[in-house]
């Protein structure tokens, strides 16, 4: 790899996934709050014909997850890398802002901060 985009190692990788499964995480609390608030969405409609047209993983939703990135890679999110619109799955949004953050730890910082090391 060029030095703009270093090799991660075995350790960045398993930063990654952790953060990867925190993300998961985060995103099945959000949504079952979210899907308990919506559940029968009124007369007349229904919550999937008021919504449906909404990215399911909006950008203010992948924002509130900057801790989780703080706290796996030691640098805030950049909120600039998140993709305007929002994303249709969770998964997309791992996939594609997991390693664009982790690239840019790396860039940062030579390799992916882990919670531990920032303590040290």
């Amino acid at each position: 790899m060029s030095d703009d985009h270093p090799e991660p190692s075995k350790l960045d990788a398993k930063v990654s996934k952790q953060l990867a499964k925190d993300l998961h995480d985060f995103w099945e609390a959000e949504t079952t709050d979210w899907d308990a608030q919506v559940e029968g969405a009124g007369a007349g409609g229904s919550a999937s014909d008021l919504w449906g047209c909404m990215p399911v993983v909006d950008s203010k939703a992948v924002a509130r997850t900057a801790p989780i990135f703080e706290k796996h890679l030691g640098i805030p999110l950049d909120v600039r890398l998140i993709r305007p619109g929002g994303y249709h799955s969770i998964d997309a949004m791992v996939s594609d802002l997991v390693p664009k953050m982790v690239r840019k730890g790396l860039k940062r910082n030579g390799s992916v901060n882990t919670a531990k090391e920032i303590e040290a």
